[in-house]
């Protein structure tokens, strides 16, 4: 007996599944979009976490007679804290930072276009930590602050936890949703292929007569679930990519290079090809197990 495969059941002209692979498209779409979205956050914070746990800031105010017991001026008590960095474990270079380079960084706050040659500044220490496992933070603060006790030592990796904990919690967040997406996604099949079921009963007890299987039954709605999905997949591909080239086209003309680094950029169009592969994959043994548990109580 030869079963035409495609035409055995009508499935294509059920109007419960009319709408379906518009639905799979905003799930395709809203899953790629997510976990995009979740990748970028995760190399901003990788990039963000190796910028600033690796340095430290120390800021060495002007220096005033009742600040030190000694008769000492600006340039010796900023060698001796050069010296005390340099010599402490873990510390890797050390660069003062210039005038101009204050002044650009504090230029935001302040407004461009004043007049800030005048503006008193402190001495500003750029320190490289080249192995964070040998610096003990709390004994450099005590060194320095015994040679100048006004010295401010600001080590970002204390308040960058908790921005980095806030971050880390929206990429699991974004991961959670593209969970419940292929969750709903897979419901949807699974109810939507029971409905068929119901519906071709009278055509299915006819296959059943000829010689048709169970495994056959449920190879048919494994196929539609597999032309669904590809629709669907293709349409949710078709937005992604469109999402992603506005947002590459907009980054361009911003400071950021999340969407411009090539290997990110490549990363980002493998997200875009994979989650309608896998939706698909889904999609398909979703149905044929739906299919398959309902034959026994439905046929």
């Amino acid at each position: 007996m030869a079963l035409n495969t495609y035409a055995d059941v009508p499935l294509n002209a059920d109007p419960s599944g009319r709408f379906v692979p518009w639905i799979v498209a905003l799930m395709v779409y809203l899953a790629t979009i997510s976990l995009m979205v979740a990748f970028s956050v995760n190399s901003i914070i990788h990039r963000w976490d190796a910028g600033f746990s690796a340095c430290l800031t120390v800021e060495i105010p002007s220096i005033n007679p009742s600040d030190v017991s000694e008769d000492v001026d600006n340039g010796q008590i900023r060698g001796r804290i050069i010296q005390t960095l340099l010599k402490t474990p873990g510390i890797g270079s050390v660069r003062t930072l210039s005038r101009e380079e204050i002044l650009k960084t504090l230029e935001p706050w302040l407004g461009e276009g004043n007049d800030l040659s005048q503006l008193p500044l402190p001495t500003l220490l750029e320190v490289e930590i080249s192995q964070r496992d040998h610096l003990n933070g709390d004994f450099l603060k005590k060194a320095l602050k015994t040679i100048l006790p006004t010295i401010i030592v600001e080590d970002h990796l204390g308040w960058q936890r908790s921005i980095l904990d806030l971050a880390y919690s929206a990429q699991v967040i974004g991961l959670l949703i593209v969970c419940m997406i292929m969750l709903a996604a897979i419901g949807t099949i699974a109810f939507t292929s029971q409905t068929s079921l119901i519906i071709h009963r009278n055509i299915i007890e006819i296959l059943y007569l000829v010689g048709a299987t169970d495994a056959y039954i449920a190879r048919q709605f494994q196929n539609h679930a597999l032309r669904v999905g590809i629709k669907g997949g293709f349409v949710g591909f078709l937005l992604s990519a469109m999402t992603f080239l506005a947002l590459q086209f907009f980054a361009s003309h911003l400071d950021t290079t999340i969407f411009r680094d090539g290997g990110s950029s490549m990363t980002l169009w493998a997200i875009a090809l994979i989650v309608p592969f896998f939706i698909t994959i889904f999609m398909m043994l979703a149905a044929r197990f739906a299919v398959r548990l309902a034959l026994k109580y439905v046929i």
